[in-house]
Order: C-alpha cells, then structure tokens, then sequence
C-alpha cells in the first residue's frame, strides 16, 4: 500500500470510500491471505484450528461480506491435509457487521473426515464479537462426478465482456442505472473491491461479465476462494432490478442474511466470467437474490444464492 497526495491519482484510484491520500496497490490474494493463530479461548478443542486475516486497508467501510467467505475458505481449507479436495459448497449467515480497524480470527472446526468428503464449520470474530458463521465442504471431483455435458455457448445476443464500458467510463457516460453502489475508479485493481465489471444494459435478467486479478501457481482453492469473493458483489440488486427500482438501488441500505453457493468446475482467476442474476421472491422489506455464474463458453461453474433485507 502506498500514499499519495495527487488529486489526478485519487481521482485514477479505490472508489468513494478510499482514504484520502492512500492508494491500496496489495494484490487480491494477498488481501484475502490468512495466517495461522494460536486462539485465546483455551475451551476451543483440538479439532479447531485458528487463522488470523486482514479486512482491506485503505478504506472506511464495513467489512465486506465477500471478503469474509473468502477468508473463512482459505482457512477452511488449510486444515484439509488431502490436497485433491476442493471446496464443493458453503453456506454462510451473517451476525453483524465488521470494522474496517481490527484484524479478523477464523475459529475452524473440522466436523469431519470422510472418504470422499471433509467437512468445516468455521466462525469469524472480531474483537470478540461473532461476525460470521460458516459451513462449508471439500470433495475429491470424482465423488460428484464430471459433466459429460457437450459446452454450451454463450448466446450470441450477449456482447463481449471486451465491448462493454467499465464502471467508471459509464458514469462519466451517464449509461443507465446498474445498482452498483461502490463502482471502482479507472484502476480498478486499487478499489475495496477489486473486481473488473461490465454491466449488460437491456437484458430481462440483471447480468455482467466479472474478472479479477490473475493468479498462477496456487492451488485452486485460491481460485475458488477469489470466486466466491466476487459472487457476493453486487448481488442484491438483483432485487431491486426484479422490483423495478434498480434506479434507486445504490441509494437503499441493505444488509446480507446470508450467502450460499455452490462449485461445478475448476476456475480460474483473471479470466471473464458472466454473472446472472435474478430474484424469484421479494416483498417490500426484503428479497432473494440468485445467481448463475459461467464462463466465457457458457459453461456453469457456479450458483449463488443470497437473501437480503432492504433497510431503507
């Protein structure tokens, strides 16, 4: 992370929660890196292991949602000694909210074993206070199986990610409403959450093609883990979109109930992946959100479901 007291660069930079005068160059999967920790609750078993993380520096914000899940998969998956396993499914609920100021522990115990399938729970504390609980599984691929489905394609009508404008040339353009309520500044990698996305005007489904940073040489966890940081943005507007008031949605308070997903493929960070979005069910204070995810090809590779809580 560096400083810098331009105007030009806090303008090229972060988003509009970026402190002033602070530019964050950390790499994504450095951000979401977790270290181990020795727990100062002496009641936790020998079955739990505990990681320390970092929230992102540089911005006033809470917590990120997203941020947390990927965390509490890396440390989840640290524990698991069969390297073949990946993570298969998770399943988190949101307590409270987190701080941007304090670093984050992840109490993870290891449920289970078994032949084909581990099993995690893992708790997110910060300052003593219970952020996040969250389920998730790591299989070996065979015990689900491979698709032997032909690809599919993407359809035609859908432009290329390459075509689309990023977030901040569609402000500067006045394009439609997106929802979007933090969009990253030309640098994209700097922002709190930094996340390439070309928003898809006129489509019945809210949709958007999505990339990070690329990573090479880890395990694809990281991978995965780097995903499911980026299925939790920009999801409950999803909502608003099905109510009709996307307009209005990067206005509104929301908060995540919870956040469940699910892997069908390897992926990889720094390729483009199309995110579609609707919601089956909404009332005036609250909403599901879904998601398909898939890649350039067309092919799933994950889903996403949120529930969410309109506050004002």
């Amino acid at each position: 992370m560096s400083s810098s007291s331009g105007d030009d660069e806090d303008a090229e930079n972060g988003d509009n929660t970026s402190v002033a005068g602070v530019t964050n160059r950390e790499d994504l999967v450095n951000r979401l890196a977790v270290e181990p920790c020795r727990a100062p609750d002496d009641r936790l078993g020998r079955t739990t292991a505990s990681f320390v993380g970092r929230p992102v520096e540089g911005f006033t914000q809470r917590t990120f949602g997203g941020h947390l899940v990927a965390q509490a998969v890396l440390a989840s998956a640290a524990t698991v000694e069969d390297p073949e396993r990946v993570v298969n499914s998770l399943h988190a609920y949101f307590l409270t909210s987190g701080s941007h100021e304090h670093p984050l522990r992840y109490d993870v115990d290891a449920v289970r074993d078994g032949r084909s399938f581990s099993i995690r729970e893992t708790t997110v504390i910060q300052n003593a206070r219970k952020l996040t609980r969250i389920s998730a599984s790591f299989c070996v691929p065979s015990a689900i199986g491979i698709s032997t489905a032909a690809e599919a394609v993407v359809d035609p009508a859908v432009p290329a990610p390459e075509t689309l404008e990023p977030l901040n040339r569609r402000r500067r353009l006045g394009l439609p409403a997106d929802g979007i309520k933090l969009p990253t500044r030309r640098r994209w990698e700097t922002a709190s959450r930094p996340v390439d996305i070309r928003y898809i005007d006129d489509s019945q489904r809210r949709c958007f093609w999505f990339r990070t940073a690329a990573v090479r040489g880890v395990h694809q966890n990281v991978h995965r883990a780097i995903l499911a940081f980026a299925s939790d943005r920009s999801l409950l507007p999803a909502i608003a979109h099905a109510r009709g008031d996307l307009a209005g949605a990067h206005t509104m308070r929301t908060a995540s109930i919870d956040h469940s997903m699910w892997f069908h493929a390897d992926v990889r960070a720094g390729d483009w992946y199309l995110y579609l979005q609707d919601s089956p069910f909404h009332t005036p204070r609250s909403g599901l959100a879904r998601g398909s995810i898939v890649d350039e090809r067309g092919r799933p590779v994950a889903s996403v479901a949120q529930q969410g809580l309109i506050l004002e």
